[in-house]
């Protein structure tokens, strides 16, 4: 598949997923953040209301439902589970410097940092007061491992900015770290709560890495390929901020153009240069490379599907798989 069809599909932004059970899970998270107060409740609605793909609690919902119709404790598990997406999301921000999140100003740059790394902070304790709440101590412990190691990957990312020795493995620990395991842990939460057994609480937490993986290799490509009024920040943002993605670690692997690519990264990226590499992705074939490697990780992720119950929830995972690979922003 050529760079020019990945940037025509269209597959998951204009068939999105609307399910009963997600609107559940929405109007509990308005009903956590109406109990905050002042600059809080004003910064949580803010980012509630820029909309998202509620990607970890239909993992959650999903997971669980796999073994049987929705309980309290599935429910629960997929509103602490956006909860700590959102609180993360507002850090990134704040460590990013970022200005934009979906298109619209962040927290930190209208609030400031104090007030944004606040706001952080109380969703973080609402999603503990759930599951400490509802018992849900499976959940907890999933979701406690998630945000350390989010929290390693964070500093990793630092210590390696604008290193462009990384090698293919380095990278994938990184995305394991950052975003692949919310999603696994996302799987597994929601699976332990219906009383599935260990060996598919991992099958569906594997899944859900390899989905990791995917998304987050779909969203390097975005980098260069998206629109910026949809991914809400520039092009070129990663490499510029001196995060070395999938794509650049291909071109800079690649024996014709990678010593080139390498010169050019010596100096301040420019309008210009930027152009040139984003050229030279495409002329090298590291973006189709880097899609077929998310192509893989989807296969990957299908494939610990198999031993899942048949029914309308394994349907729903399997489609989120597809519509995380065609994903337009």
């Amino acid at each position: 598949m050529n760079i020019s069809t990945i940037q025509s599909l269209k597959f998951s932004e204009e068939s999105p997923v609307v399910l009963p059970e997600l609107l559940i899970v929405e109007e509990e998270l308005h009903k956590t953040v109406a109990k905050a107060q002042g600059m809080i409740l004003k910064s949580c609605s803010h980012l509630l209301s820029s909309g998202g793909k509620r990607l970890r609690p239909l993992l959650t919902l999903h997971s669980g439902m796999c073994f049987g119709p929705l309980n309290t404790a599935t429910l629960q598990a997929a509103v602490a589970a956006e909860l700590i997406h959102m609180a993360s999301l507002i850090h990134d921000d704040v460590i990013d410097h970022s200005d934009l999140r979906r298109g619209q100003p962040t927290i930190n740059s209208q609030q400031g940092n104090l007030n944004a790394v606040l706001t952080g902070d109380y969703l973080f304790a609402e999603a503990f007061q759930i599951l400490s709440s509802h018992q849900l101590m499976d959940s907890m412990h999933y979701l406690v491992e998630a945000i350390q190691s989010m929290c390693t990957g964070e500093v990793e990312q630092a210590k390696h900015q604008f290193n462009f020795s990384l090698t293919i493995n380095d990278y994938f620990e990184r995305i394991a770290q950052k975003t692949g395991i919310l999603l696994a842990s996302s799987c597994r939460s929601g699976a332990a709560t219906a009383g599935a057994s260990q060996g598919d609480i991992e099958r569906l937490g594997t899944y859900g890495m390899y989905l990791g993986y995917a998304y987050q290799i779909i969203d390097d490509l975005l980098d260069y390929t998206g629109n910026p009024e949809q991914t809400g920040k520039p092009v070129g943002a990663d490499l510029i901020n001196g995060n070395l993605t999938l794509p650049m670690i291909y071109l800079l692997n690649n024996p014709l153009y990678g010593p080139w690519a390498r010169e050019l990264l010596q100096d301040k990226i420019t309008s210009q240069s930027l152009r040139k590499i984003i050229q030279a992705l495409i002329s090298s074939d590291a973006m189709d490379e880097a899609f077929s490697t998310a192509q893989t990780c989807i296969t990957s992720a299908l494939s610990y599907l198999e031993k899942i119950p048949d029914g309308s929830s394994k349907t729903v995972l399997t489609d989120l798989a597809y519509q995380v690979l065609y994903r337009t922003h």
